[in-house]
């Protein structure tokens, strides 16, 4: 593509000077045939009467000592250079005049004039003529750059449009009709890291995955086990209690690192669907209602059909993690609000709890992972720090936005707003 564009440049502008050296040529040739038609007619003076009128541009004089010998008629009597330079610039008959005078041996001087606009024409006329060429060659060599360059960067346009319509979860190698050797490279390497990212993901899944089943059976063992030792050893019920807290919490963890691993792009992005989130807010509530009347709590549900793009397995565990968040740090007999609405960006969730709520300085790190608020030991101390940062993941997972705000229950209000827009998932 260099070797095109210097040679297009080179070659026009080649042209656009052979044509500005004909167009000067032509117009000195016009100016050096006029000075010879000048002085024909002033040589021409010197036989006719001195009252003939002739057309000429040139004034001349003829003194000897000071006295006018000869002058063209459009001459006047008065010296028309003072001085003794050669050439001098002089103004007279309401005119600017380039004059040039010569001193003869015989004591004659002859003095001889032109109107400067006469030079000032013919220099903007040669300047003219040899800069139009390069003039009119801009706007071709402009075409040819951009057509090369185009088509120079056709290849680069295409990878681009191919990276830009890939899916979150497309990991696949770039294939290209034709690929230039300069852009074979970037080809390569990205091709090498779509691969590196692709197995990186898939170690990930499986070992989260594998820990988190494998670990399943033996905890499960482990709490048969303390809950038979606990029916042999009633003295020891109270310590054995602890321990079975301890197991159940670490089971919990478990299934928190489980439902992580289940909701990343990849698994999220094939399984897309229309779902109604107020039925999944129903059954969330229905399958919680049994924790939720242990503690005796109040828990209503406002809306109507809600449907989104995503899926039922998220969705369910964006709202089971908010509402047992809700019962779990709320005391008995507190009021859960859930809300899901629709606007014209999407669904909207809000659950508002009566409970101790979070500390506005503690808001921005709840949604981290592993991070426990300390502020209420007694409703929160068999909390695992996933489950705001499982929320989180999710309404990243569909571009939304969630804000952590003071319910007017007194508690804390958790509103989560998911676009309805298929492609701003994609």
């Amino acid at each position: 593509m260099t070797l095109i564009l210097v040679s297009a440049m080179v070659l026009i502008i080649f042209s656009a000077a052979i044509h500005g050296y004909r167009a000067a040529m032509s117009m000195s040739s016009q100016l050096l045939d006029s000075e010879l038609k000048s002085m024909v007619q002033a040589v021409t003076l010197q036989y006719q009467p001195e009252n003939a009128h002739v057309e000429n541009e040139l004034v001349y004089q003829v003194w000897s000592d000071d006295t006018l010998v000869s002058k063209s008629p459009n001459a006047p009597s008065e010296p028309i250079a003072f001085g003794d330079a050669p050439f001098s610039d002089q103004n007279f008959q309401a005119t600017r005049w380039r004059v040039y005078q010569q001193a003869l041996s015989n004591g004659m001087v002859i003095m001889v004039a032109q109107p400067l606009q006469n030079r000032i024409t013919l220099t903007d006329s040669l300047t003219v003529s040899a800069i139009m060429p390069f003039i009119y060659s801009v706007p071709i060599l402009a075409v040819i750059v951009f057509f090369f360059v185009s088509r120079g960067l056709r290849p680069l346009k295409t990878l681009s449009a191919k990276l830009s319509a890939r899916k979150g979860k497309d990991l696949s190698a770039i294939r290209l009709s034709r690929v230039p050797e300069e852009m074979q490279p970037v080809v390569d390497t990205l091709n090498a890291m779509f691969s590196r990212l692709h197995d990186a993901f898939e170690r990930e899944q499986q070992f989260a995955s594998n820990a988190a089943h494998e670990l399943r059976t033996p905890l499960s063992v482990m709490k048969i086990n303390l809950h038979n030792l606990a029916s042999e050893l009633p003295s020891e019920k109270g310590k054995l209690s602890a321990i079975q807290q301890d197991a159940d919490r670490m089971i919990h963890v478990v299934n928190q690192i489980l439902l992580l691993s289940r909701t990343s792009p990849e698994l999220f992005y094939l399984q897309l669907s229309s779902v109604d989130v107020y039925s999944i807010a129903q059954r969330v509530i229905t399958d919680l209602y049994s924790k939720i009347e242990a503690k005796q709590q109040d828990i209503s549900l406002n809306g109507e059909e809600a449907f989104l793009m995503s899926t039922e397995f998220t969705l369910y565990t964006l709202l089971q993690n908010l509402i047992a968040n809700a019962c779990t740090y709320s005391p008995e007999r507190a009021i859960i609000q859930v809300s899901v609405a629709t606007d014209a960006g999407g669904v909207v969730i809000t659950v508002d709890d009566s409970g101790p709520g979070i500390a506005p300085e503690e808001r921005a790190n709840v949604l981290k992972r592993f991070y426990r608020d300390q502020q209420d030991a007694k409703y929160k101390s068999h909390g695992s720090g996933l489950g705001l940062a499982i929320v989180g993941q999710i309404v990243t997972l569909h571009h939304g936005s969630i804000e952590l705000d003071t319910a007017s229950l007194g508690g804390l209000r958790v509103t989560v707003a998911l676009p309805s827009e298929q492609g701003a998932l994609c």
